[in-house]
Parts: C-alpha cells; structure tokens; sequence
C-alpha cells in the first residue's frame, strides 16, 4: 500500500478539510440545526396546533434535519454541531484542545446565526427574552440526562456500529422532545440560541450558565462510563504490532515515533525507529514499515508491503519547525491508528474498527 500524507482537500471535494473550513461546517450545522427547530415551532404556531402536535413538529425536524446533516457533513468536520461533544472528544484525545474553543465559538456562533435568520423568516422581534430567571434543579438534572445519554449513544454507535451513527443518534435527539422538558437537544449551542428569543418558552441569559454546566457534567460522565466499561480485564494474548519509521533523517523518524506512541493504543500497536529493537516476536503479528519520503527525495519501491507518507515540512533543527513537523504527522497517523482500531481512544464521528487489519 503506498501513499502520500493527507491533504486537507481532496480534488473530488470529499475528506478532511483543513481547520477554518472544518470551522465553517460546524457552523453551518448548528445554524441550520436551530432554523429547523425554529421553522416547526413558529409552522405550528401558525397553524394553532396542540401542545402534542408542536412536539411532534419539533422532534420530526430535529431528528430529520440532524440525520442529513451528519449524513452529509459527517466526512468533512466530524459533524459535531454540539460543544459538548466536542468537549467530549477532546477528553477521549480525538479533537485537539487548542482545536475546541476554535469548534465551541463557530458552533455557538452559528446557533446564533441560525436565531436571527429564523427570527427573520418567522417575522419575529430580535431581543433578548425579559422575564425573570427559572433553572431549577429538575432542569439541571433534565440537561444533564440528556447529555449523558446523547454521549452513550454516541460512544455506543462509534464502538460498535459507526455506520449507524446518523441515524441512531439524530433518533434520540428527536425522542428527547418527547421524554424531557428540555427544547436544548443537549446541545449548548442551541441553549445560548435559545436565550436569544422573546418566546414564553424562551430561556433567560441568566440560565444559560447552569444548564451548559449540566450539559459538560452528563457529558463527561458519558465518557467515564465508556472508558470503565472498555477497560480490558486480562491482559492481551498477543503483543502489540510493530509500526517501524524509517527516513533518510533520523530525527523526523524520531518524532513519527513521539507523536505515534502518544496517540496508540500501547496493547495494540508501537512505533519504533528503522534498526531500534522492536517489540514483537516469531509470535507477534508481522512490522508494518512506514517510510517518511521528505521534499525533495524520490519514493523507494516498496518492498515486502508497508507504505510512504511524503512530508510537506522541512526540518531544520529549530523548535518551531520541530513543532510543524508533529502537526504534519499527527493527522496521517491519527488516520492510520483510526482505520486499524490501534487509537488509544477513538473520535466521536469517525469509524474505527475493533481490530487492526494486515498490510499488504
């Protein structure tokens, strides 16, 4: 298998996208998450529905828009469109912490976005709800449980069922309009949309901290769960694979090996330098040789299996293109360590396998 490292684009317009264009989506999501929500609620208004038919309104454009919203964005930017699921991500190593107030901004500033263009639609005043503060802790706890099993389900489907996760989870959101009396979805994005409204319903600024701070509580519990109920009782009955760097440099093999051992699972897989002694036996699964091809330099043919990456960043010694140099590695190798099921912990959106799979 050969292959160069990651662009942030591809020329068919599908993968990864580089950090402001991911930004955007999350964005985009969470606008478009709250103008549905907003559209049903103001299209049952209109046309004097019951409190039970209004529900019924909201749950099905919420379960209906957040599934073709993960469906399509999913491939793009993970498809968080909730803050604590990205804060949820960051706690399991999937979502840089430098990345999550970068996410938390566009996905709030999105959700607000997504207010004054429903607001427009709907013909509805622009001001900030006046009546007094009500969070009480029944509204706590209501926020936190919803969140806590918005993060099960979500963990859940991403263990075993990745495929799945679309539907799965944009299902218990529309089922929260029904089982809760929160009109926040467990999302803290759309807590701050809501307090930005002039509805009965609406929330006080007053009460946006509280209920955030129940959403991050049900959230981090979710994750504390998941890491008890996936803690391996015995030990493995085979070692680790092996993952062999080797470049013509010896210090950018080096910090391959940093950065991979830093993401891996150790029982599952660990990086050594090409001729550094390795970890497995004549018992363990065969090496898999990863060779960093740096600018400039021609591919070797491979020989035996394994694959290339070509580094985009120079290394010169300096820290600051040290530290360029792990930023261009982490994201292939949170790639590869991704699609074997060799991650330390897996990201919420993206598919990981239980089991790694062999090279050829």
């Amino acid at each position: 298998m050969t292959g160069a490292l990651p662009s942030t684009t591809t020329s068919s317009g599908t993968g990864r996208l580089n950090r402001p264009r991911r930004l955007a989506v999350e964005a985009l999501g969470c606008g478009l998450l709250v103008v549905a929500l907003e559209g049903a609620h103001h299209g049952a208004e209109h046309l004097g529905v019951s409190a039970t038919d209004g529900r019924l309104f909201m749950s099905l454009a919420a379960g209906a828009v957040l599934a073709c919203l993960t469906l399509v964005l999913q491939p793009l930017s993970g498809a968080h469109f909730n803050p604590a699921l990205t804060f949820a991500d960051a706690l399991e190593d999937g979502t840089p912490w430098k990345d999550v107030p970068r996410y938390v901004l566009a996905q709030l500033g999105g959700g607000l976005v997504g207010r004054l263009v429903a607001h427009l639609m709907c013909g509805e005043p622009l001001l900030i709800a006046t009546r007094a503060p009500s969070a009480s802790s029944s509204q706590f706890l209501t926020e936190l449980v919803a969140t806590f099993g918005l993060l099960v389900v979500v963990r859940g489907c991403v263990r075993g069922r990745p495929s799945a996760t679309p539907l799965v989870v944009a299902s218990y959101v529309a089922a929260t309009v029904w089982f809760t009396d929160s009109r926040s979805l467990a999302n803290p994005a759309l807590i701050l949309a809501r307090a930005v409204s002039t509805r009965a319903s609406a929330l006080h600024a007053m009460d946006v901290e509280s209920f955030v701070a129940a959403q991050m509580l049900g959230a981090t519990l979710a994750v504390l769960l998941f890491r008890w109920l996936m803690m391996p009782t015995e030990k493995p009955a085979r070692r680790p694979w092996r993952v062999i760097f080797q470049c013509s440099r010896p210090t950018v093999a080096e910090q391959a090996v940093t950065v991979f051992n830093g993401l891996s699972a150790g029982d599952r897989a660990r990086a050594t330098v090409d001729g550094a002694t390795g970890e497995g036996d004549a018992h363990g699964p065969p090496p898999l040789v990863v060779r960093l091809i740096l600018p400039g330099e021609e591919a070797p043919p491979l020989v035996g299996g394994g694959t290339s990456w070509r580094v985009s960043v120079s290394e010169d010694g300096t820290p600051d293109a040290m530290q360029r140099l792990r930023a261009s590695l982490r994201e292939p190798i949170q790639h590869l360590l991704r699609e074997r099921g060799w991650s330390r912990l897996h990201a919420v959106g993206d598919a990981a396998h239980e089991a790694p799979r062999h090279t050829t």
